[in-house]
C-alpha cells in the first residue's frame, strides 16, 4: 500500500471512529404546518434536546398528504443521524391504511428512536347537555326517535367512533369533517351535530371558553388538563386510546447513533420547562426505548387497520 493510500485509509477509519454528533447541524423534519400541536411539541422537545447534544437542530416543516410528504423525505435521507423525523402517530399508524401509495414504508424505511408525548381525545356535547354524564348521553341516544349525530375530523376520531359504538351498541350517524376541525366546534355549539370526539389540544380552547361541555376522555386515567372529567372506562365504556408523537431516523442509521439520540430524547423529556410547555397543548411527555415505540406502533396498527377497513376510510 502506498503512503498516500495508507494516509487516506487511516483518515477514513478515524472519521468513522469519531463520536456522533460532530459539528454539523441536525435537520429535523416536521411533516405538519407551523403552529399545529405536533409542530409545537416537536419544537419544544428538539430545542431542549439540542442543549443536551450540544448541537444545532434546524426544524423544517414539510406538510402535506397527512404527513406523508415530510415522512417520505426523511425516509430518503442519508442515514447518518443528521436528518430526523418528528411526527404524529398518523404517519405510522393510520396513513398506511388510508393511502394506497404513501411514498414510504412505515415499517421498513424509518427506524424508531423514542416516543415524545401523548394526549387523549375527549367526547364533547352541546352546552344544553351540561351536567349530563356519558351514561346519560348513551341512554338518550338509545331512546332517541332518530340516531344522534357525531362529528369526527381525523382518522383517530373515526376509529374512536367505531370503538364507542361497538362498546355501547348505540346507533349514531357519523358526520365526517374531511377538511379538518375548522368548523367542528362551531357546528357542535349550533347543534348541527350532537356529539364530537376530538384531540384534546384542539378541544381545550372551546372547553376553557365554556362553549362546549366535555363528558369523557379516552386516556387510561384522568388527565390533569381536565381533572373533573371521567375516563370512558370510569364511565363504564371500554374505550381507551392515546394519540402520540415520536421521532425516527432513516433505515440504516448506525445503532450507536440511535442510542445517542434516544438517550438525549429521554433526558430532554425530564426537563420541567418541556413539561410545562407540553401542557399548553394538553400533552404529557412519554419517552422510553426504541422498542417501546415499536410496540406502540404495532399495537395501534392492529387496532386501527381493521376499523379503518370496516369504516371504508380512504384519504380524501
Amino acid at each position: 500500500m502506498s503512503v498516500l493510500a495508507s494516509l487516506l485509509f487511516a483518515s477514513t477509519i478515524t472519521a468513522h471512529a469519531q463520536p456522533y454528533p460532530q459539528k454539523q447541524p441536525i435537520k429535523a423534519i416536521v411533516p405538519y404546518g407551523v403552529g399545529q400541536a405536533t409542530d409545537v411539541m416537536c419544537r419544544v422537545f428538539l430545542d431542549r434536546m439540542r442543549v443536551g447534544l450540544k448541537q444545532i437542530i434546524v426544524v423544517e416543516n414539510k406538510p402535506g398528504a397527512g404527513g406523508n410528504i415530510g415522512a417520505s423525505e426523511a425516509a430518503r435521507s442519508v442515514p447518518d443521524g443528521y436528518t430526523v423525523l418528528c411526527t404524529g402517530n398518523a404517519t405510522h399508524v393510520s396513513n398506511p391504511f388510508l393511502y394506497d401509495t404513501p411514498g414510504f414504508d412505515a415499517e421498513k424505511d424509518l427506524v424508531p428512536v423514542a416516543v415524545v408525548a401523548g394526549t387523549g381525545y375527549v367526547m364533547l356535547v352541546n352546552n344544553k347537555y351540561k351536567g349530563k354524564s356519558l351514561a346519560d348521553i348513551i341512554e338518550m341516544a338509545k331512546a332517541a326517535p332518530k340516531p344522534m349525530t357525531i362529528g369526527v375530523a381525523s382518522a383517530t376520531a373515526h376509529v374512536l367512533y367505531g370503538m364507542f359504538t361497538d362498546a355501547t351498541k348505540v346507533q349514531l350517524v357519523r358526520v365526517p369533517y374531511a377538511a379538518g376541525n375548522a368548523t367542528l366546534f362551531t357546528d357542535l355549539m349550533r347543534g348541527d351535530v350532537d356529539l364530537v370526539i376530538e384531540a384534546m389540544p384542539s378541544a381545550m380552547a372551546p372547553i376553557n371558553n365554556g362553549q362546549v361541555t366535555p363528558i369523557a376522555v379516552t386516556n387510561p386515567k384522568r388527565t390533569p388538563f381536565l381533572p373533573d372529567v371521567p375516563t370512558f372506562k370510569e364511565s363504564g365504556v371500554d374505550v381507551t386510546l392515546v394519540g402520540w408523537n415520536a421521532f425516527y431516523v432513516p433505515k440504516g442509521t448506525p445503532e450507536e447513533v440511535v442510542t445517542t439520540l434516544n438517550r438525549a430524547a429521554n433526558e430532554a423529556l425530564k426537563d420541567d420547562e418541556v413539561k410545562r410547555r407540553f401542557a399548553t397543548v394538553a400533552s404529557e411527555p412519554i419517552g422510553g426505548s426504541p422498542t417501546d415505540l415499536q410496540a406502540m406502533i404495532r399495537s395501534d396498527r392492529a387496532l386501527f387497520g381493521p376499523r379503518i377497513k370496516a369504516l371504508g376510510l380512504k384519504a380524501q
